[in-house]
């Protein structure tokens, strides 16, 4: 497989260098299977009499030229014409790998190849005209000049047409195969609007140049069958009449032979009777129309074509020789007649009804297909448009059941996948983010407790100071020792010692203040493996005194396995969950005598912890900022760190989400989602 690949890859890589020789090499080739069908059908299609072509009848008849000569003139002069036209439209290739190397510095360069890429998309289409009409605008001009003179002209013309569409739908399927290699070897990826040739243009120009083949092909072989059984009907009828003719009448001389003949009876106006004497003469006893290559056939090569008799090349007459004894010399009656066929018209007719009916069909399916294609394709362009996430994950209906509908069932899966990998960067993101927050907290709570150390010790030095000076003041109450001078010099050391501990606690104050009251017990992290049933108790222990001195009371309902195990810091977990009790003992603002609802549940691939009150509930400006800032309705006694820190510390270390309902009046639900099986952080 992978010899197969190189080789494939060798391959498109010579086509690419050498586009125009492989352009020019396939184009002779296609053109000489044209030049072959043309040379073996012709004569089949047209009726061409036996021993007429590559002959020295041929020769006499056709300028000196045999057919085979005439074919090989016409291959020639139209190779030369085709190779002559993709050497001048494909000059600019041959600096393909040099232009290639220019155009990521030179302008002038990339303007060079990107006409090279319109060139190889678009010259498919200007071949395929040239080819389809070329041949059979020339005949026909040809054929015009020197005048028609039968319907065979008609048919040479068609057989052309015919010929030259098979080619010409080669031609394009090839060489587009080709310069689609060239492009990408060249590695384009922008789109030329002056190139586009529509899928519907192409295949209505695909489709309909193949209708045309197989509708010209079955009309010219049956018109040309139908003719062989008329003149086969014609020939048997004029030999029974002649020889009827001549039974009945006296005939002892070829004067006498001549009067029956003059007499006798033809089914078409334009058909003749002529005679061939002992002497091998050609006498046209009528006047009637005939012609050399009629007369000739007749005396060299009727014998050897059970005495029929075939007119010009194409033209719709025939003959046939009936031998006779007249007084007991040889003669032969040659009977020419006429083949045109009278239901020509109404055949042609019907071909052309048929012809446009499939044309229009043609028209709708490939309108059809390519609209499908089109819907997918614009439906990506839509998603790679800015701004258009909210089309992420948006499906198509499967309107057909084939490779179209395959086209759409992928698109519909890739788009599942999309919006799948997009949640997941969007929640990954949301977990780096949370995860850096709370690094970048946790540092900045260092360097809080770090910046507090000094003043906390200098304001215990002054404590110790002044517990000293206080000491030293009461030993010197009642001593004449102590002056005045003294005891002032004992209080201007107290105001010392009282000044830096105003300066060392402002300084703490502005800490504090900086951080809004930030506080939060930022262990390092533990992960472990723990119980449902141990967070519970630890709970349950925890909260206890704060339940009570409330005067609430605390449910706890366990719905899944008590073993069920967590993976992550407990101490975390339990934070968050008292936190939200907390806020539940707030709502209820005193009232005694209330419940809240704590419950365990978890299906297989999360466990929910629910904490639920009745208490106040939130209204909807509070609710929009809960989990977006350090929000409090607590007045001085809240920072909003609770709620903030509780769904950071779940969206970061657990790689859960908090969610919540809450409706004034009636109370709030807390639900906290952990996934069962945690990825290690």
């Amino acid at each position: 497989m992978e010899k197969t690949k190189k080789d494939f890859s060798f391959l498109s890589k010579f086509i690419s260098r050498h586009a125009r020789i492989s352009l020019s090499f396939v184009f002779a080739f296609i053109v000489l299977i044209g030049i072959l069908l043309t040379y073996y059908f012709l004569p089949i299609l047209l009726n061409y009499g036996p021993g007429t072509i590559n002959t020295d009848f041929d020769r006499e008849f056709s300028s000196g030229l045999t057919y085979f000569m005439q074919y090989a003139l016409l291959y020639v002069a139209l190779t030369i014409i085709g190779i002559t036209f993709i050497v001048i439209f494909t000059r600019d290739f041959r600096n393909i790998e040099t232009l290639k190397k220019d155009a990521q510095t030179d302008s002038k360069a990339a303007e060079r190849l990107d006409k090279i890429i319109f060139k190889c998309m678009s010259l498919p289409q200007y071949l395929f005209v040239i080819i389809a009409l070329l041949p059979t605008i020339i005949i026909g001009i040809i054929f015009l000049f020197l005048g028609f003179t039968s319907f065979a002209d008609v048919k040479v013309v068609l057989v052309a047409f015919t010929i030259s569409l098979l080619v010409a739908s080669l031609a394009y399927i090839f060489l587009k195969s080709i310069l689609k290699s060239v492009i990408v070897g060249i590695g384009n990826t922008k789109k030329f609007e002056k190139a586009k040739f529509s899928l519907t243009a192409t295949l209505i120009l695909q489709l309909s140049s193949m209708l045309f083949v197989c509708v010209l092909y079955t009309f010219l072989l049956s018109y040309s069958n139908n003719l062989e059984d008329k003149a086969k009907v014609l020939s048997e009828h004029y030999r029974q009449e002649i020889q009827s003719v001549i039974s009945y009448s006296n005939i002892n001389s070829i004067d006498s032979l001549k009067e029956v003949l003059s007499n006798l009876e033809f089914i078409s106006p334009n058909d003749a009777v002529f005679l061939i004497d002992e002497n091998g003469e050609f006498i046209n006893f009528t006047n009637a129309e005939v012609t050399d290559f009629f007369m000739k056939y007749a005396l060299d090569l009727s014998k050897d074509n059970n005495n029929l008799v075939y007119d010009y090349y194409g033209t719709e007459s025939q003959g046939t020789v009936i031998p006779l004894k007249i007084d007991g010399k040889s003669i032969n009656v040659v009977v020419k007649y006429d083949l045109s066929n009278s239901f020509l018209i109404p055949i042609f007719s019907n071909l052309i009804i048929i012809v446009i009916y499939c044309i229009i069909s043609i028209y709708f399916f490939s309108t059809s297909v390519s609209n499908e294609i089109s819907l997918v394709a614009d439906n990506m362009k839509n998603i790679s448009e800015k701004n258009s996430s909210d089309r992420i994950g948006e499906k198509l209906s499967v309107t057909s059941n084939n490779e179209i509908g395959d086209l759409v069932i992928a698109f519909n899966d890739v788009q599942e996948l999309t919006g799948k990998y997009i949640s997941q960067i969007e929640n990954n993101q949301q977990v780096l983010l949370e995860q850096e927050r709370l690094a970048s907290l946790g540092q900045m709570i260092g360097g809080i407790a770090h910046n507090m150390k000094t003043p906390i010790m200098s304001v215990s030095g002054a404590a110790e100071g002044l517990t000293e000076l206080v000491g030293e003041y009461i030993a010197s109450i009642n001593n004449p020792q102590v002056t005045a001078e003294d005891h002032k010099e004992i209080a201007k050391d107290m105001l010392d010692w009282i000044t830096k501990i105003k300066t060392h606690t402002a300084y703490m104050s502005d800490i504090i203040t900086a951080v809004k009251g930030q506080a939060s017990q930022l262990a390092t992290s533990d992960y472990s493996e723990f119980t449902v049933y141990d967070l519970s108790k630890k709970v349950d222990i925890l909260i206890k005194h704060e339940i009570k001195k409330a005067l609430l009371t605390l449910e706890t309902t366990i719905e899944c396995d008590p073993t069920l195990t967590i993976h992550g810091d407990i101490n975390n977990l339990i934070q968050v969950l008292i936190n939200l009790i907390s806020n539940s003992i707030q709502s209820y603002e005193g009232k005694a005598g209330e419940k809240i609802y704590f419950t365990i549940n978890a299906d297989h691939q999360n466990i929910y912890f629910t904490v639920k009150d009745t208490g106040c509930g939130m209204p909807e400006e509070t609710k929009e900022k809960l989990f977006k800032e350090m929000f409090t309705t607590k007045g001085k006694n809240g920072t909003g760190l609770g709620l903030y820190m509780s769904y950071s510390t779940i969206k970061g270390k657990f790689n859960g989400n908090i969610s919540f309902e809450s409706e004034v009046g009636k109370g709030t639900t807390f639900v906290v989602e952990i996934p069962i099986e945690k990825e290690e952080y």
